[in-house]
């Protein structure tokens, strides 16, 4: 059986924590306040409302 690859981010807005699961193991993540044109991406609301978006490099 496979493990799946998660990582912790905080929203930038209120610094709640949040679990993602990532695309493969060794990947980098960048936390955004805002959506961009292009890329490997996931967004994330946390349970105060705020949407944020998690990009893979």
């Amino acid at each position: 059986m496979q493990a799946i690859a998660t990582k912790a981010v905080t929203c930038p807005h209120c610094g709640e924590s949040a679990t993602i699961s990532l695309p493969r193991e060794e990947v980098d993540v960048k936390v955004r306040q805002s959506v961009a044109a292009f890329g490997d991406h996931t967004t994330v609301t946390c349970s105060d409302g705020h949407t944020y978006w998690v990009y893979f490099c």
